[in-house]
């Protein structure tokens, strides 16, 4: 993670509230798009595919049927994030116009009631450079490379309309990094880089609701990659993995190295609500790629190690993530075979063969990305204007169920609504 510079650490930072306009987005179908004809519906029928394009604009799309219902056309560029915390606001970066956009897809459960309205810009917020988002719970945090400022938004407060942050730590000066709130909601981190040796962030600091430092650590030279569960928050590092955990006297560092080669790094890591693993991309930085210096991986915090996950014919990933209940890892691999691996014993339980074209060797190379519901996994392919839905059995197999043809070229994608299986009241 390459980084600009970064100025020593106050030791009190501002907690810092800031507005934004809200704006009003191009609605294709403003009817609704749900109901069975009773008084109940099944859930899928509160779920919306928000889909980006490489063009600045993104789609909307009745996750049930397919049908388009809405395109939120005319944003300030192509967005480069995109997820949802818990399904209820999409936040949205436009890295090249320094905003971070949020969207309502008017679909959500309030109590057994399904709410069906239609989708919306809620507004803007505006900062240096938006890269980073990371989040858990209700808690999202951006971090702001222009500015080095991580900011802390509440889902809940964005989706009735309050834009502010409720936290900012200034790190000191610009840089490319990553923050975010830990589980328990009383301590926060951010990297941290000293100029005095280099360009990259080399560590973690820790701060209290106050905004005062309460720990810092120096041990995570090329700071990369991070996501965070129960357990903590885990920064990828050139040499391994940093655990930052909470405990009853204050945070603590646990350093996490490949289960046999310290050679490897981490520089993805990804993590899920139910799941005290992480799953992780580990490879040897600076090497050519291939199966002996690349690998996916699931950490083990209380043997401090890493162990690869093997897919087969030595095939490399292309991109990853998990699945809705935690207990799978989603892969799709640069052969454009999808794989379904599971956690606990990093076995393969499931293969799609040729679910998207090759990963290209040369030339530009748009990613595939996830989103997940109950027992089914959405895959955008960019090269096709598609979107996949994959059906997900209880033993980790998969199979494919609707190809869905968007049109243009989808890349980032976030399911919002309800995603997991029930019914709710109309």
């Amino acid at each position: 993670m390459p980084a600009m510079s970064l100025h020593r650490f106050r030791h009190r930072l501002p907690i810092v509230a800031l507005g934004a306009l809200a704006l009003a987005a191009c609605s294709d179908d403003d009817s609704p798009t749900g109901g069975n004809g009773g008084n109940t519906a099944p859930s899928s029928e509160y779920r919306r595919l928000v889909v980006s394009d490489t063009a600045p604009f993104a789609r909307v799309f009745h996750a049930a049927t397919g049908q388009r219902v809405d395109s939120l056309g005319g944003l300030p560029s192509r967005i480069t994030y995109l997820y949802s915390p818990k399904g209820r606001v999409a936040f949205a970066h436009f890295q090249t116009r320094n905003r971070v956009g949020f969207i309502d897809g008017g679909v959500y459960a309030q109590g057994d009631r399904g709410v069906l309205s239609t989708p919306r810009l809620i507004g803007y917020f505006t900062d240096s450079v938006p890269i980073h988002g990371n989040y858990i719970g209700d808690q999202v945090s951006v971090h702001f490379d222009g500015s080095g400022n991580v900011r802390f938004f509440s889902e809940q407060a964005v989706a009735g309309g309050s834009l502010a942050p409720n936290m900012t730590i200034n790190t000191g000066s610009a840089h490319h990094g990553a923050g975010m709130a830990m589980a328990d909601g009383n301590f926060f981190s951010a990297s941290l880089r000293d100029p005095a040796v280099g360009t990259s962030p080399l560590g973690v600091v820790v701060y209290n609701r106050a905004g005062q430092e309460v720990a810092r650590n120096r041990d995570c030279t090329g700071l990369h990659g991070l996501a965070g569960n129960s357990t903590g928050s885990l920064y990828g590092c050139a040499d391994g993995g940093l655990l930052v955990s909470a405990t009853s006297t204050g945070p603590t560092f646990t350093k996490l190295t490949h289960a046999t080669d310290p050679r490897f790094g981490v520089s993805t890591v990804w993590a899920h609500h139910s799941q005290t693993q992480f799953l992780v991309l580990m490879s040897i930085r600076g090497q050519t790629v291939s199966t002996q210096t690349r690998s996916l991986g699931v950490t083990n915090a209380g043997a401090r190690t890493m162990q690869p996950i093997v897919l087969p014919n030595s095939d490399l990933d292309w991109t990853a993530g998990f699945d809705y209940s935690g207990k799978y890892a989603v892969v799709l691999g640069r052969s454009g075979n999808l794989y379904i691996v599971d956690i606990a014993t990093r076995q393969v339980t499931g293969t799609l063969n040729a679910a998207t074209p090759v990963m290209p060797t040369s030339g530009t190379v748009l990613t595939p990305f996830f989103a997940v519901a109950e027992g089914t996994v959405y895959l955008t392919s960019p090269t096709q204007g598609r979107v996949l839905e994959l059906a997900i059995s209880a033993t980790g197999v998969p199979t494919l169920a609707r190809t869905m043809t968007v049109g243009g070229t989808p890349e980032r994608i976030v399911l919002l609504g309800v995603p997991e299986n029930r019914t709710l009241q109309k």
